[in-house]
């Protein structure tokens, strides 16, 4: 029987979600393979009778946004144990499932060359690449060229065959690491990282929301694997704190453009990218 990792982040009240999610995932998430479940927390969460599936790993509640930009180097905290599964998958602490998952619906094909998989973001699944928040800066390693053409994927639920997630952990690893050196983050943390990595990657299978399906939206496509809502369980804004960013000078125009004036600035963007070949 192959093996799926399940990596699951729920420290301070995120370890609220974690029932909902585990036993959603036992009904409905790819049946067919052993689970097991690695979950980093500053608690130690229940296994509902799972016994040694579920593999509590202990970090620190870091503060906010290094909770979530550091979730790969938990990842690799422990590489030696993940290599032991078949795939791994990524999922946020407030997805639930809410309908039969298959392997053939949402794991890498190998007969396509793929080994990882990622979710397109359902905020700009309808716009052109140029007009989505890839980090801009080339000052950051996340930095992706506005003429980049391809689609702009969510950071909440990912995976691949175990190697080749644990290589791209490796990569986004590195990357945020020589930020952080030169004391900087990129614009979206980890979900900047992660697309940078894939828009050099060809070996990628593309999903659809329907496999991160968000809150409060009502979009014309199915519901597999959903986001609950945060707010039902904690205050937000209070847990990720309140802070001024500032802001260079094309961030700055674009936010006093408007939609329309920022959609014109993006396409000139686009063009002068791709006429320095970037």
């Amino acid at each position: 029987m192959k093996k799926i990792g399940i990596l699951y982040i729920c420290t301070g009240p995120y370890a609220a979600f974690w029932e909902d999610f585990y036993k959603t995932s036992e009904q409905f998430f790819l049946s067919g393979f052993e689970r097991h479940y690695f979950v980093f927390s500053d608690q130690r969460v229940e296994d509902f009778g799972a016994g040694d599936r579920v593999h509590n790993i202990h970090i620190d509640n870091l503060p906010w946004p290094l909770i979530t930009l550091l979730r790969y180097h938990f990842f690799l905290s422990v590489a030696d144990e993940l290599g032991k599964m078949d795939y791994l998958m990524f999922s946020n602490a407030n997805m639930i499932f809410v309908d039969y998952v298959t392997r053939e619906e949402i794991l890498p094909r190998e007969e396509n060359d793929e080994d990882i998989f990622v979710v397109t973001h359902p905020g700009y699944c309808n716009r052109r690449s140029c007009q989505a928040p890839f980090e801009r800066s080339r000052k950051n390693a996340a930095y992706v060229p506005y003429n980049y053409r391809g689609k702009y994927v969510i950071g909440a639920v990912n995976g691949g065959t175990c190697e080749a997630f644990l290589r791209m952990s490796e990569a986004i690893v590195q990357n945020v690491n020589e930020d952080l050196k030169k004391n900087r983050i990129a614009s979206w943390h980890d979900e900047s990282q992660l697309n940078h990595y894939i828009a050099g990657y060809r070996r990628y299978r593309l999903l659809t929301p329907e496999y991160c399906y968000p809150y409060g939206f009502d979009l014309p496509i199915e519901k597999k694997i959903i986001a609950v809502s945060k707010q039902e369980k904690f205050d937000v804004k209070s847990f990720k704190g309140m802070k001024t960013e500032k802001r260079d000078l094309i961030s700055r125009v674009r936010k006093r453009a408007g939609s329309k004036g920022r959609a014109f600035l993006n396409s000139v963007l686009c063009i002068r990218d791709h006429m320095l070949f970037r």
